[in-house]
């Protein structure tokens, strides 16, 4: 059984896409993980076992939520006003407390790239209405995220001049969804933007990732997970943010210590020169 989708944006054309409700989706999983109601039988019994195996997964799904309504809420606080936001990971969408929520209400210029065109669909419904003369929510397949510089809604924002935050929190993020074509973006926005990164990484024995993203995999719905040396030599050029300005004694959300996710705030300001700092 299939759902009809929305139109697919992939900067060449417009589609019509269909949605098999009758296998497990990873923004359902996501959204069922941290209480939502928006998923299928199949969604539940894949994310029940998912669970039963991982038990431990629904408090990192909480975690990365968490981490990602503070790293938006600490850039709205330090005046952005423009941000790209790569998936919403099924959060729900209706929750007073969403990150969506909270730029809305700061009147935030958004635009939001979704993988699955249903929870595209749930912006309509939710949201879009309230944030139809500044937020612009596109259906994107992981697999055409390569291209993203390419969409002139994309490339409009970057080449805005103002900065830009930009948000890859999403715990479940599709594998085709890389870390190098995410932090291409940081390197493509005008300076003083912001990233905020939430990234899966294997070789921790409290927290079997390798087994979790196993299990998505063989459901045909691969998430995003590095090995901890890549990943730390992915994010190297970059700057971690420890504090929200130079000199300004204020810290960021902490970062999680969880095993098996890495989360934090990333700047491309004179990378090529200083490199990560403590």
């Amino acid at each position: 059984m299939t759902a009809p989708g929305n139109a697919t944006t992939t900067g060449l054309h417009h589609k019509k896409v269909g949605v098999d409700l009758e296998s497990p989706r990873r923004d359902p999983v996501g959204d069922y993980l941290l209480g939502g109601s928006i998923n299928s039988a199949a969604d539940r019994a894949f994310a029940a076992d998912l669970v039963a195996a991982h038990p431990k997964l629904p408090q990192l799904t909480a975690t990365a939520a968490r981490w990602d309504h503070d790293a938006a809420q600490l850039m709205l606080d330090q005046g952005t006003g423009h941000f790209l936001i790569l998936g919403t990971g099924g959060m729900p969408l209706w929750a007073s407390h969403t990150t969506l929520a909270s730029l809305h209400a700061a009147r935030a210029r958004i635009v939001v790239l979704e993988h699955d065109p249903i929870t595209r669909h749930l912006h309509d419904l939710v949201d879009g209405g309230d944030a139809a003369d500044r937020a612009l929510v596109l259906h994107v397949p992981a697999e055409r995220h390569h291209v993203l510089p390419q969409l002139p809604e994309v490339a409009e924002l970057l080449a805005s001049g103002t900065p830009v935050g930009i948000l890859a929190t999403g715990l479940l993020r599709p594998a085709g969804i890389t870390l190098a074509t995410i932090l291409s973006l940081l390197t493509a926005a005008p300076p003083g933007s912001w990233l905020a990164l939430t990234q899966l990484t294997t070789g921790h024995p409290d927290n079997d990732i390798a087994g979790v993203a196993a299990r998505f995999a063989d459901a045909g719905i691969p998430i995003a997970v590095a090995a901890p040396r890549a990943f730390d030599a992915a994010i190297a050029p970059f700057r971690l943010r420890s504090t929200v300005d130079e000199g300004d004694a204020a810290e960021t959300p902490s970062p999680s210590t969880a095993p098996g996710m890495q989360t934090m705030l990333l700047t491309a300001n004179a990378a090529a020169s200083t490199g990560r700092t403590p």
